[in-house]
């Protein structure tokens, strides 16, 4: 929906509402063709308050016309605050003009402000389906477009709409099928991963285990090579005492036996 389209589609919007152009000068200037100086002369109109209703209307088509998007949604929001207005419409070409700012989240609330007020203006339902669609809202775009071919089942775009539709259809399956692959992969990639982390941690264990075991028999070695030496250091001690202990007969006692006595008669006398 180009810009030359939207402008179109709400100047006849428009003028097919039911809605006599007024004879103001600002009004004149916007059938003529001159926006520029239709926004000055709707402002000075609007600003008097002596401005119709319709003013708002179409001061937004102008600054629409000339580009000026923003000031184009200001208008028409002004427009549907004020009494008397055609909200309804006002609503509508705001939507129109949020879509050219490529604000589309506002676009579609616009269009369904309209809808609220008749549910049976079609346009704004295709509009808000467009605007669903350049929002990559797809199952909010397909809902759009089924309602309103059912509710405009001879519409001249209803084969355009129709292959809208098949591609969307296709891909909403292809993009399930994908997300359902998607998720199966995290789901084998998890179950890896905690297979993964159970056997690291199986080998952790057994890591430590083999380490206390190593520690116990290491304890156990240093301490039967404690009592060896403590043994051989015994050995050799008793050894050492046992070869300076003098067992030599010619050096042994008899006790008493060997006093002299001196109380017997010598025979030298």
């Amino acid at each position: 929906m180009n810009r030359r389209f939207c402008l179109c589609i709400m100047i006849l919007t428009f003028l097919t509402s039911g809605i006599v152009f007024g004879e103001s000068e600002g009004e004149k200037y916007f059938r003529t063709n001159k926006p520029d100086l239709a926004i000055s002369a709707l402002e000075k109109e609007i600003m008097s308050g002596k401005a119709s209703p319709d003013a708002y209307n179409y001061l937004g088509l102008a600054y629409f016309q000339i580009g000026d998007y923003s000031k184009s949604v200001d208008a028409f929001a002004k427009g549907i605050r004020m009494p008397d207005t055609d909200k309804k419409i006002l609503a509508f070409n705001q939507g129109n003009s949020y879509y050219a700012l490529g604000d589309y989240a506002n676009a579609a609330r616009s269009y369904s402000l309209t809808l609220t007020m008749d549910k049976s203006y079609t346009k704004a339902l295709l509009n808000r389906a467009n605007t669903y669609l350049m929002a990559k809202e797809y199952p909010k775009c397909i809902d759009d477009y089924e309602l309103f071919l059912e509710l405009e089942p001879n519409d001249p775009q209803r084969p355009q709409i129709e292959e809208i539709l098949a591609l969307l259809r296709r891909h909403m399956k292809e993009q399930a099928e994908a997300e359902e692959k998607a998720a199966k992969e995290a789901e084998r990639k998890a179950e890896e991963a905690a297979i993964l982390e159970k056997e690291l941690e199986r080998q952790k264990a057994e890591q430590l285990q083999r380490e206390e075991e190593e520690r116990i028999a290491a304890e156990k070695a240093a301490e039967e090579l404690r009592l060896i030496e403590e043994e051989r250091r015994r050995k050799m001690l008793e050894d050492v005492a046992n070869s300076l202990q003098n067992t030599d007969s010619t050096n042994m006692s008899s006790g008493a036996e060997d006093i002299i006595d001196y109380e017997y008669e010598s025979e030298l006398d």
